[in-house]
């Protein structure tokens, strides 16, 4: 498409330009009506419009933004002025709708002097235009093809919508991937479990980050989390374009955020303006996170702080609520509250608008009121920030300037968890120390109503996105820890090649389904990108997702739109099944109040049965029954959703979704 359009275009100036080639040696009125300057100038204003719509191309090709069920916004950045146009359409129909782009520049991506002078002569590119164009009046959880011209480049790709409360999704969350074009050839220290010894990683970070996201790309996820840290120095323009030829691309089919909205915690790097810049210190550090600003579109948090919308937000994405947060900053500077030693915010003197997260705060009153929200309203709720509060890293130290303390450190965090735990928080995701680590809190979660329930929130480090791969400090212990890849992952090697286990670039998959008419479930599966290698030669072959041996399921209730505990779960089926998703086989288990005739089935997604488990009278009481994941024929099914449905003869019916992988 793009080369047709651009063929199109080329064949039209050509055309033009020989026109008026034709007018000058010919005899025609158009001749004889203008002189000879004229013509010249004719010419050459052809050439030079034909040559600027050339160059007014796509800077940053197209990508998603801010889903909602009946809209999406779709941004890119040009490199000329000229608008771009958008065309959108259902899939599956003909009825085109085109919007017209206004670009605005965009000042605060331009190249410091820095960047400037040392890295490109003096010639860095100007700073591109911004478009930014929110289509709406759609509808939920659907399907759309669309497609920007801009200059002489096309860009075609497809979104989603999001869905409405009752459908399954599937996210996906890392964090810390840190882009710098410094990362080609840049190898992570990877300490060995056994000694300690430092030894380089495998692959280099660019290809880390690379097989990551491409191995998130296969999955087909609804959404795409990043818990902070999305450059090395979030004031140099270099680290932000990186970023970006990672996850857009002008092949629609590789750019992940062309299909996929990306939405981003702020981290400390993306505050840091850079070591041959300002730093943390203002007003570099804010010059630096208005940068991230600029890419990134979000719900409005309401602030009556500028600068601080979209640098915290919520978004509510079908079954779930996502809850993002800005904890990089906290007053007074250097106390015990404080996260980072050298960034001043919002409260402190000569401080830039970084938000204070702590208990009183704005943000914190913000957050408790969609915390409530969200528990009466969705599912799950999750939340996401950066600084890890429970970690056995090396931010994992009280704060402090000393030994055995950390000027940038997650601790102070932990004032949160008990707000967390009242509104029934399900998961938190950070990152930060760029180990894969969980954690488990024990406690209470209380209803609006005054009704108490045990509760578990995980806390996840999820910093393994494409930068570091760190081991533990020895001497700091992490009493909430349940697993730590550095230790429950061990190492198997033969003849010099990795066979199994280690720390890895990786992600975590979330996925949301329902597993009967009232149960939901969210499997947590903590994936990673395996490098593999010839034993032949030694050589780099490729990759492969695996799993650690971490996965967490959890379970709601959903009664009336409003979700509750597991042990609330009264229906006269009980339709269950472990595990799920499954590779082999499953077990499906459910239980009859009173005598049934029962038939169990197996549907393909397609809604056809293709095998039919158990069916005749039954008594009351428990029953299980495994499926191998063959038809009935005995043929193999092939990966994907499949639905178990069991019916009785008194009209009840259940179903649950299966994932085979």
């Amino acid at each position: 498409m793009r080369k047709i359009i651009f063929n199109s275009f080329s064949i039209s100036c050509k055309s033009q330009f020989y026109f008026c080639i034709f007018t000058h040696t010919g005899n025609c009125s158009f001749r004889r009506n203008l002189n000879m300057k004229v013509r010249v100038f004719f010419i050459l204003t052809l050439f030079f419009s034909c040559s600027l719509i050339a160059q007014d191309g796509f800077r940053i090709p197209p990508y998603l933004q801010n889903p909602a069920p009946e809209a999406m916004s779709i941004l890119w950045f040009s490199e000329g002025s000229s608008p771009g146009y958008l065309s959108f359409w259902k899939n599956g129909t003909q009825a085109k709708n085109t919007l017209t782009s206004s670009p605005v520049l965009a000042g605060t991506l331009a190249y410091p002097l820095w960047e400037d002078t040392t890295l490109f002569g003096g010639s860095a590119p100007f700073p591109p235009y911004r478009h930014r164009l929110r289509i709406e009046d759609l509808e939920p959880f659907s399907n759309y093809d669309y497609m920007v011209v801009q200059g002489a480049d096309t860009f075609r790709s497809v979104f989603r919508t999001s869905p409405l409360r009752d459908t399954s999704i599937r996210f996906m969350v890392y964090g810390d991937s840190e882009t710098e074009p410094e990362s080609s050839g840049k190898y992570s220290n990877w300490p060995d479990p056994l000694t300690g010894e430092s030894r380089d990683y495998l692959v280099d970070q660019t290809m880390g980050y690379r097989n990551n996201l491409e191995l998130i790309r296969s999955r087909d996820p609804d959404l795409v989390l990043i818990a902070g840290d999305l450059v090395q120095h979030g004031g140099e323009q270099r680290h932000w374009d990186e970023f970006w030829r990672h996850n857009t691309s002008a092949e629609s089919d590789q750019s992940l955020a062309g299909m996929v909205p990306v939405l981003a915690a702020l981290g400390n790097h993306d505050y840091y303006e850079g070591r041959y810049l300002d730093g943390y210190k203002q007003p570099g550090s804010e010059r630096a996170v208005n940068r991230y600003l600029t890419y990134f579109e979000y719900p409005s948090n309401g602030s009556s702080v500028e600068e601080q919308e979209g640098r915290y937000y919520a978004l509510k994405y079908g079954p779930a609520t996502f809850i993002v947060l800005d904890v990089c900053n906290n007053s007074p500077d250097g106390s015990d509250e404080d996260t980072n030693f050298y960034l001043l915010g919002e409260n402190d003197p000569e401080g830039g608008h970084a938000p204070d997260f702590g208990i009183g705060s704005t943000q914190f009153t913000w957050m408790e009121e969609v915390l409530a929200e969200a528990q009466g309203n969705s599912l799950f709720t999750f939340v996401v920030f950066h600084y890890a509060p429970y970690s056995s890293g090396p931010h994992g130290y009280p704060q402090g300037l000393g030994t055995g303390e950390d000027y940038l450190t997650g601790v102070p965090v932990r004032q949160l968890t008990p707000v967390f735990m009242q509104y029934g928080v399900d998961a938190v995701f950070s990152g930060h120390d760029e180990m894969w680590e969980r954690s488990e809190v024990i406690g209470v979660e209380t209803w609006p109503e005054g009704k108490e329930e045990s509760h578990t929130i995980h806390f996840f480090d999820v910093g393994t996105g494409g930068d570091g791969l760190r081991g533990p400090e020895a001497e700091l212990v992490n009493p909430y820890q349940a697993f730590l890849v550095h230790a429950d992952a061990p190492e198997t090697w033969e003849e010099g090649i990795l066979l199994g286990g280690g720390k890895h670039y990786g992600h975590l998959e979330v996925d949301i389904l329902p597993l009967n008419d009232s149960l939901w479930q969210a499997i947590l599966s903590p994936a990673y990108v395996f490098p593999l290698w010839s034993k032949e030669d030694s050589a780099y072959t490729g990759y492969e997702r695996r799993l650690y041996n971490d996965r967490v399921m959890l379970q709601r209730v959903s009664v009336d739109s409003v979700h509750t505990s597991v042990g609330k779960l009264t229906d006269a089926l009980h339709l269950n099944n472990f595990p799920n998703p499954f590779h082999t086989s499953t077990t499906i288990e459910y239980h009859l109040k009173e005598p049934s005739m029962v038939r169990l089935s197996i549907s393909d997604p397609a809604g056809r049965i293709i095998r039919y488990l158990d069916a005749g009278k039954k008594s009351q009481g428990d029953y299980s029954v495994e499926w191998d994941g063959r038809g009935e024929e005995g043929y193999e099914a092939s990966p994907g959703f499949y639905m178990i449905s069991i019916e009785t003869t008194s009209g009840k019916k259940q179903s649950l979704r299966l994932i085979k992988q």
